[in-house]
């Protein structure tokens, strides 16, 4: 396969930064992505502006510029230590300092003790270390699987698979064969699905309400857990200073077998989106404010078809 100039120098440029954190101790390697940050965000200008307007947009005309700017500066540095620690962790077991999630854990053995066999959901929003509850649960006996898509450059998405996903986690491809029948035949099999749920669909999918408006999120968290009759829980990851990090799991959240299908479906990721804002707006330094499919952007105007006349 021929790639583009493009997408080598993009490779190169990322293997170079990763094989420089490679070689420094965990401590080390964020204070290089720090650095990195702090050199880059300067020049993230129009981006950083829509952060900030994001934020405000959330916490109200009322919250303080200065508070909105810290917020946004803190995003762009914790995805930066998100991505230090995956690299990390590529050449490591574990991180070097714990991470807290007893209680999250003892809830869900509780779950999974009453209900043998059952499998279920985890919402895993984007907060905190969001690829660490990826890692870490594969890690803690539970038998997690999820559903993946390639980058546009396929040197840097064979890459970053290799870094985001544990040996012990299965992956499924968005647009390969039988993708429905193969997430139904896991959760049934009593594998647990990690999804990203904050996340804007680019076509028409499920109204959910969030931060004060509407978004149109993608409708397979709700409608998986109605047809394979499980449950969802919503994995919330916290980074606290650089090195700490906490679990928080909220749910189960089950569906009624005695409602009608597409409103349970909705009723059940309505329910995580309101989990999802109160997390936000409570700690919104914790989210990812960048991301390109910002949950309350507009669905793209899709332009009429020629009529016969034309």
């Amino acid at each position: 396969m021929k790639y583009r100039p493009k997408h080598v120098a993009e490779y190169i440029s990322l293997r170079a930064v990763a094989f420089l954190l490679s070689l420094l101790p965990y401590r080390g390697a964020l204070l290089l992505a720090w650095i990195l940050a702090r050199l880059a965000y300067p020049f993230i200008g129009r981006k950083r502006r829509e952060a900030v307007r994001r934020i405000r947009l959330v916490m109200g005309e009322t919250y303080p510029p200065k508070a909105a700017r810290r917020d946004a500066w803190l995003s762009f540095r914790n995805t930066a230590f998100t991505a230090a620690e995956m690299i990390y962790l590529s050449r490591h077991p574990t991180l070097p300092v714990p991470v807290k999630l007893d209680a999250a854990l003892a809830k869900f053995r509780a779950h999974a003790e009453a209900h043998p066999g059952l499998g279920g959901i985890f919402a895993c929003p984007h907060t905190g270390n969001w690829e660490l509850a990826g890692i870490v649960a594969p890690q803690c006996g539970v038998n997690m699987f999820t559903i993946t898509r390639d980058q546009k450059n396929p040197l840097v998405s064979r890459w970053l698979r290799q870094l985001r996903h544990a040996g012990e986690l299965e992956l499924l491809f968005k647009g390969e064969p039988n993708l429905l029948r193969k997430v139904l035949s896991n959760l049934r099999k009593g594998k647990y699905l990690a999804m990203m749920p904050d996340l804007r669909s680019k076509t028409p999918g499920v109204p959910v309400r969030i931060f004060g408006g509407v978004a149109n999120t993608y409708p397979g968290l709700g409608e998986f857990s109605v047809q394979a009759k499980v449950p969802v829980f919503l994995a919330i990851m916290r980074r606290d200073g650089w090195t700490r990090h906490t679990m928080t799991l909220l749910g189960p959240w089950t569906p009624d077998p005695a409602a009608d299908k597409k409103a349970e479906a909705s009723r059940l990721l309505q329910q995580v989106m309101d989990e999802i804002d109160r997390t936000v707006r409570a700690t919104p330094s914790q989210w990812f404010w960048y991301n390109s499919r910002w949950l309350l952007d507009p669905l793209p105007e899709t332009p009429p078809s020629p009529s016969a006349a034309d």
